[in-house]
């Protein structure tokens, strides 16, 4: 029996039940379906986004709203929870009690591990930088801050409003999908997200607030303003002038080793990546040093490891990991030196990050030397303000009296 006919005798919800537990289907209606959780492994989330429907044809369909999160069939599904293509239409067929057409490929005797170039390419393949429709349907929805705004205080308060390597404004309405749920208010920080190539590769949205609050209210910390352009990395201004690569966990903490180092006069290309599940271009990592951080979790963990593979398959020359802050990440830190300290501390773990080799044992883990404890908080950054990188261009963060031409990085004048 072909794939086509085997989804259209698979009820979702109760496969969904069924790999993924009675709590994963909880508030799942079995015949009209609904909104629940994301219960893909590495996709968990608060607040309930992953949608399940029946499309006009009758069939099972879902996606998950409010990030780059995926759409698909059930047979899609499937992939996400780890199976191969032939385990998951054998799955299928399980279900309907249909044999499996001939045409469906027999799994081969041994797997063989994914490249970690095929991996990355395969990610990257779903970003693409925005044309210039794109641009100027994302300048319809994002104005200039001030420090009267509250996304203009926060980046104030850590040390990036007026910082022009990071353009950032705020929503100028909320956010909704098309079935009216609301994903970011008016109000809440956005921000480019500038390739390697120095042009716009999507629009992410902060919404401000303590985790607390923003559960209570159902929304997410990040959602993605314009879909269909994947995950991208931030990249540094003038990316690829770097003596070394640093690739950091999540793209403030990128921006903010950005301005830091580049204060102290430290030649790095930074990459932050779009958290713990991202993945960094692979342009400029050939033949330099490459730095890795990430949070000292379980996920930052998997992505040491994940990143480092990829930058030594990319032909970086080496692979280091900078030892990790305890109960933080960069942000958190810059939150309570000045912008020079930070700038010096970074650079000290960069002279003395530890070589990465890829476990033996199977285990993985972190380096803990040099781990510094603070408080952990829902804060980023504070410091004085500074317009290193880049000091020639109107950045989203500057203030308004600064945007008048075009920006650096490919974005229209506002309008």
């Amino acid at each position: 029996m072909k794939l086509r006919t085997l989804l259209d005798g698979v009820n979702l919800p109760d496969l969904i039940a069924e790999h993924c537990g009675p709590e994963a289907v909880r508030g799942l209606h079995r015949d009209r379906g609904g909104v629940i959780r994301d219960p893909r492994p590495g996709h968990t989330e608060h607040s309930p986004s992953f949608s399940v429907y029946l499309n006009a044809q009758g069939r099972w369909k879902w996606k998950r709203f409010g990030g780059d999160g995926g759409h698909g069939s059930a047979y899609d599904f499937l992939l996400g929870l780890g199976f191969t293509s032939f385990q998951a239409a054998e799955e299928l067929s399980r279900w309907t009690g249909a044999a499996l057409a001939p045409s469906v490929p027999a799994p081969s005797a041994a797997r063989v591990p994914l490249d970690p170039l095929v991996e990355a390419r395969h990610a990257l393949s779903r970003c693409a930088p925005l044309g210039d429709a794109e641009q100027h349907r994302a300048l319809r929805w994002v104005c200039p801050l001030g420090l009267q705004d509250a996304a203009g205080r926060a980046l104030k308060e850590r040390g990036l409003y007026g910082w022009q390597g990071l353009q950032a404004g705020q929503l100028i309405r909320d956010f909704q999908t098309r079935d009216g749920r609301t994903l970011a208010h008016a109000g809440a920080l956005a921000f480019s997200l500038r390739g390697p190539d120095g042009r716009p590769w999507g629009l992410k949205v902060r919404n401000l607030g303590s985790v607390e609050v923003l559960r209570a209210c159902g929304l997410e910390r990040y959602v993605y303003r314009l879909g269909r352009y994947g995950s991208p990395a931030w990249c540094s201004p003038r990316y690829g002038t770097g003596e070394a690569v640093l690739i950091v966990e999540g793209e403030l903490n990128g921006a903010a080793a950005s301005r830091a180092l580049s204060r102290a006069g430290v030649r790095v290309d930074v990459q932050g990546l779009a958290g713990a599940n991202g993945t960094p271009f692979l342009e400029g990592l050939r033949g330099k040093p490459v730095y890795v951080y990430a949070d000292p979790d379980a996920p930052g963990a998997a992505c040491v490891g994940r990143v480092a593979r990829m930058a030594r398959a990319a032909g970086a020359s080496a692979v280091r990991v900078l030892a990790p802050l305890a109960d933080g990440d960069f942000c958190d830190l810059a939150g309570k030196l000045d912008i020079h300290a930070f700038g010096a501390l970074l650079h000290r773990r960069i002279e003395r990050a530890d070589r990465w080799h890829p476990p033996v044992t199977g285990n993985i883990a972190l380096p803990v030397n040099n781990a510094l404890p603070h408080t952990q908080n829902d804060s980023w950054q504070t410091g004085p303000q500074g317009s290193e990188w880049g000091g020639e261009a109107a950045g989203w963060g500057a203030p308004a009296t600064t945007w008048g031409g075009p920006l650096r990085s490919g974005w229209s004048a506002w309008r």
